[in-house]
């Protein structure tokens, strides 16, 4: 197949980008063709039909993703995005379920998109105390937890420190996923937006392999029994903590 044009590639010399299909660029950004669609018709993604098909170009579509990310998210001056309403149960969980909090709807429809493929349920809210609400009546309780930093309301520092104080959530694990710089959270894996799916992937598998349970096998388990995050981050993937390394 021939490699699609980046970007840098163009200003280096091509004078003409050529038009790129749906599928190209549901590949580049490593999503769904249906999140695709829906950025084109709700989310201002520029496109071009030409006949029954649309038509992009990746120098546009990276634009656009480049200006979302700085511009903080679908809920900036001026947004035309609906509010999050309440909290939605999306897919029926295969592997677990994987709590998503952000207050970006773009984020979220695309991070439900991607667990709902990778064969997890997906609960989504679009700040911290939605998120609380939701955790307090969620049966089974998520495996594991993704958060943005920056939202209105109760945000993903404020939500962290209510979540380590109800010993009920605290040892469910944390993915952090912003765009704050140089942020960190104890006991959490930070990814940096503009996030890479390949990279979520990743730090899921090994959130669960390190604590020695399949998201499955985590279902039913009593909270006092899970392992706490400090015991997933002293062990190697696959391998359950040593008692000398539950007594650091």
């Amino acid at each position: 197949m021939r490699p699609l044009p980046s970007a840098s590639s163009l200003a280096s010399g091509q004078t003409v980008e050529p038009w790129v299909s749906v599928d190209d660029v549901a590949a580049h950004l490593g999503v769904r063709k249906d999140s695709i669609y829906r950025w084109i018709e709700h989310r201002g993604l520029p496109a071009k039909k030409i006949g029954k098909l649309w038509k992009l170009k990746l120098s546009e579509v990276d634009e656009w993703v480049r200006a979302r990310g700085a511009s903080g998210g679908s809920h900036g001056a001026g947004s035309s995005a609906k509010p999050a309403g309440r909290p939605q149960r999306e897919g029926s969980p295969k592997r677990g379920v994987v709590l998503v909090i952000d207050d970006d709807d773009l984020v979220r429809d695309t991070l439900r998109d991607f667990l709902s493929d990778e064969g997890y349920g997906a609960l989504l809210a679009s700040d911290g105390a939605e998120a609380l609400k939701l955790l307090a009546s969620a049966s089974p309780r998520p495996s594991l937890i993704i958060l943005d930093l920056k939202m209105p309301n109760v945000d993903g520092w404020r939500f962290r420190e209510q979540q380590a104080r109800d010993p009920d959530l605290a040892s469910i694990p944390l993915i952090v996923v912003t765009a704050v710089p140089n942020a960190s959270m104890s006991d959490a894996t930070v990814l940096r937006k503009p996030l890479h799916l390949d990279q979520l992937a990743n730090a899921i598998e090994r959130s669960f392999s390190a604590s020695a349970m399949t998201p499955q096998a985590s279902q039913g388990i009593p909270d006092k029994d899970r392992p706490t995050p400090r015991e997933i981050a002293l062990v190697p993937a696959g391998l359950p903590p040593t008692p000398s390394q539950r007594r650091e």
